[in-house]
């Protein structure tokens, strides 16, 4: 199976989840990208470009991550680390 193939059976699978189990597609994508369970992604600042490419911050399990999802090529969460200032 090719990549875009692949791609294309992830996201479908992602809408299908969120339609059938109430959770978002960003929470989908977070619990894929980092292995927390669906339903325990909180969602913040979601921004949806005309595009179709969204953004979003994560959280969970104490942890806090930036979240991307192009629909042309591909979804990632990368952990936000805080600065610890003196």
């Amino acid at each position: 199976m090719n990549n875009l193939s692949t791609k294309l059976i992830i996201t479908i699978t992602f809408t299908l989840n969120s339609c059938t189990f109430s959770t978002t597609m960003p929470q989908e994508i977070t619990s894929y990208n980092v292995g927390c369970a669906a339903d325990g992604v909180q969602i913040s600042d979601e921004v949806y470009e005309l595009s179709g490419d969204e953004s979003w911050t994560a959280t969970c399990e104490g942890k806090t991550y930036d979240c991307t999802h192009f629909p042309d090529a591909d979804s990632s969460c990368y952990e936000r680390h805080e600065k610890k200032t003196k």
